[in-house]
């Protein structure tokens, strides 16, 4: 498996590869049986996953020949921006599919309705085959239950049973605007994987990535039901302190600014640690985010505020107090040139 975020004129060339699983392939012939490997594509699992990416042109090579080539680029595919994230993180997946190359849309966790294929991203073509799967199971299931709760008297005819009321007694569980606990349960969970998965690729250098990941994490938090409460803090139309939020967002977005911050985004780090710091104030992280990408962006008396601020969170962090000197320093030459 490949991953290619936020690049141009990507050339990816297959010469006899492999397949990522390389399992033997047995050929039958006169000889003892031998063996090939399966090739690059050949498996479901070998696919390349992209985001961002213009230009992009795949190709197979079997014995120095061209056998297959297929090109894509993400706005002509068709990438727009969903939930919290933009056209440049649409993910898609570029595949063999019956012998030919095929580029599809990975689908947001939202999107797959809760069905999963294990820990691989699906498509709208897979998420339809997995539905479909699931329909004619629920069929037959129902019925062979049929035959068994038919009760059916001497003669042959059936006879109608009332229904132990017994049976339907589930368990009573709490609902939160129209999704039960369970479900809540179900979306946090979710929402730590993903983010379990950007700080991984975070430590790793991989920030692009991360990126992804972290966006994913906040579109699937946009399912729980107190988003409209979420969305008015945001928008400064709610300032209720007692408000606690059922997954702290503040800490994904303080995350995803850091993210921008090294791929030198400054202003979408200034987005996300300025959401961050309105969602908590208190969380140094968010509001230590949002002065680093102030001073990146040359606003050095902004970011002097904000970084005090974070100094005022944690006055012993060394780092805060670098950054502050260092803005008051570009401060200061900053209002030195204006006096030449």
């Amino acid at each position: 498996t490949i991953q290619a975020d936020l690049c141009d004129n990507l050339d990816i060339q297959f010469h006899d590869s492999p397949s990522s699983k390389n399992v033997p392939l047995r050929v039958r012939d006169t000889n003892s049986g031998p063996t090939t490997t399966l090739f690059w594509g050949q498996d479901s699992d070998d696919r390349i996953y992209h985001a961002g990416v213009s230009r992009l042109r795949v190709r197979t090579f079997r014995d120095t020949v061209l056998e297959l080539e297929t090109t894509a680029d993400y706005v002509e595919d068709g990438a727009k921006a969903r939930g919290n994230a933009s056209a440049e993180e649409c993910q898609f997946v570029t595949s063999i599919l019956n012998g030919k190359f095929a580029t599809e849309r990975v689908l947001t966790d939202s999107e797959t309705k809760g069905l999963k294929q294990g820990s691989r991203p699906m498509t709208e073509r897979e998420l339809n085959v997995l539905e479909r799967k699931k329909n004619q199971i629920e069929q037959a299931l129902d019925e062979r239950l049929k035959d068994i709760v038919k009760v059916k008297a001497p003669n042959g005819n059936e006879v109608e049973t009332l229904k132990d009321s017994s049976a339907d007694d589930e368990p009573i569980e709490e609902v939160f605007a129209s999704r039960t606990q369970r479900d809540i349960d179900g979306i946090v969970s979710s929402i730590d994987e993903q983010k379990a998965k950007g700080n991984e690729a975070f430590t790793s250098g991989e920030y692009a990535q991360a990126v992804l990941f972290y966006t994913l994490a906040l579109d699937r938090a946009a399912d729980l039901p107190d988003k409209p409460d979420v969305d008015e803090k945001l928008e400064g139309r709610k300032s209720d302190p007692d408000l606690k939020p059922l997954y702290p967002r503040h800490v994904i977005l303080s995350n995803r600014s850091a993210c921008f911050l090294k791929l030198g985004h400054h202003e979408k780090a200034l987005k996300d640690g300025s959401d961050a710091s309105t969602l908590e104030p208190t969380y140094v992280k968010g509001v230590f985010r949002k002065g680093l990408a102030l001073h990146a962006m040359g606003n050095y008396r902004e970011a002097i505020d904000v970084l005090a601020a974070a100094q005022k969170i944690e006055p012993k962090n060394k780092q805060i107090k670098q950054a502050l000197t260092f803005a008051e320093v570009r401060m200061t030459q900053e209002i030195r040139k204006r006096m030449e």
